[in-house]
């Protein structure tokens, strides 16, 4: 059985929702984008949900917090 999603967010930009996406999958969050919109004919209508396991909801939102900025040269 697949387990609950949740939303975690709602991007209007498919590259937004990519490195969101892969910056989850780094830290191994599983996630899926959930496109609600009419992208194939390049509309970005409904935006596009990234969806995370209702329980991996609070690493995921902590890994999204963290900042590294500090660390770049």
């Amino acid at each position: 059985m697949t387990p609950a999603r949740v939303t975690l967010a709602v991007f209007d930009a498919l590259s937004q929702a990519e490195i969101v996406r892969g910056r989850l999958l780094v830290e191994e969050v599983p996630c899926v984008m959930v496109d609600r919109s009419l992208l194939p004919l390049g509309i970005v209508a409904g935006g596009i949900e990234l969806q995370v396991a209702e329980a991996d909801l609070r690493r995921a939102r902590a890994v999204l917090a963290a900042d590294y900025s500090g660390e770049l040269e």
